[in-house]
């Protein structure tokens, strides 16, 4: 029996951030200036060889920029690797950067169709699901608009809806779990949940170690676009959480103040031991007290940014503002 997904020797080289913003009038400008420099790429996967079986939950941890993403879009089809080959055996459903994709002209109902039948269904199929869809997603009232009117949040609470109505065979989720407000999050977590047995292959990108160990039998730690580690879950989160600064590191507050003023930042995010999930924010010699998750995701903080510290240690530091 073919395995669900399998990747052999998977490597994807890109151009630079600051090359994939030329233009053929920049370049041309370039080139008349005499300022025309050698395309430069980076190598973002290597040689990445993975093999799941039809039935499995793995989750994909890692350090950001370390290939995670990448390695998803690729087994979704959305890139294409340089080198290697990538196989996915069943219908497949990617969770991946919410709200991207829609036609903005185009209505509510008119994407849903669009949207659905890409994922593979048929479009008598999708138009039969159209107003389950717009109830999860709360946006029934827009309907007829056009995709345009709806926020950011709107749009992937729509683009969830949609890939979740339908129970797909493979499913790919990156960290999407943060859309809209807590009740609406909730409200997905529980959609997700209902994949979560023997019948659905899914594979997590996740920075959340509790998460991962508790929910997924096997994980893999790429970094640096390699493969470091593939294997049990829970061996997987401890050598990970092995490589990130403990509480042990750090004995007063001013060493917390200094890691602060060394990260390029000029701030860091740090949590205590007692098993409190309060959040802090060390800046300009302070501990600001972060009173909403919300914070963190608008400021582009994640799971593994989180410095974990005694908390006696956080206390040392100066009280500050409060974040919200």
């Amino acid at each position: 029996m073919p395995a669900a997904i399998a990747l052999e020797g998977v490597t994807l080289v890109r151009r630079t951030q600051e090359e994939l913003h030329y233009d053929l009038k920049r370049s041309a400008l370039r080139l008349l200036s005499g300022r025309l420099s050698r395309v430069r790429r980076r190598t973002v996967l290597e040689d990445v060889s993975v093999r799941i079986e039809h039935g499995e939950k793995v989750g994909i941890i890692g350090p950001n920029g370390s290939g995670k993403s990448t390695l998803l879009k690729i087994i979704a089809g959305v890139l294409v690797p340089s080198r290697g080959r990538v196989s996915v055996d069943g219908s497949l459903s990617a969770l991946i950067e919410l709200g991207v994709g829609f036609d903005p002209e185009l209505s509510l109902v008119d994407n849903i169709v669009y949207y659905g039948v890409l994922l593979g269904h048929s479009e008598e199929l999708v138009r039969g699901r159209i107003e389950e869809i717009l109830e999860f997603a709360e946006l029934v009232d827009h309907r007829n608009e056009p995709t345009k009117i709806l926020s950011s949040g709107m749009a992937a609470r729509l683009s969830f809806a949609i890939a979740t109505e339908f129970r797909p065979e493979v499913l790919l989720v990156d960290e999407v779990l943060s859309v809209g407000d807590e009740r609406f999050r909730r409200k997905c977590q529980a959609r997700i949940d209902r994949f979560w047995d023997e019948h659905s292959t899914i594979v997590l990108v996740s920075h959340d170690m509790l998460t991962v160990a508790r929910t997924c039998n096997r994980v893999i730690w790429i970094e640096e676009g390699r493969v470091r580690f593939d294997g049990p879950a829970q061996r997987a989160a401890d050598l990970y959480m092995s490589t990130i600064p403990s509480a042990s590191s750090f004995r007063k507050g001013d060493e917390l103040v200094e890691l602060a003023e060394k990260n390029p930042r000029g701030e860091v995010l740090v949590r205590g031991t007692s098993g409190d999930l309060q959040l802090y924010l060390i800046r300009g010699g302070r501990r600001h007290w972060i009173s909403s998750p919300a914070w963190c995701r608008q400021h582009g903080y994640e799971g593994a940014d989180v410095v974990i510290v005694d908390d006696e240690v956080i206390k040392q530091v100066a009280t500050g503002d409060v974040l919200s």
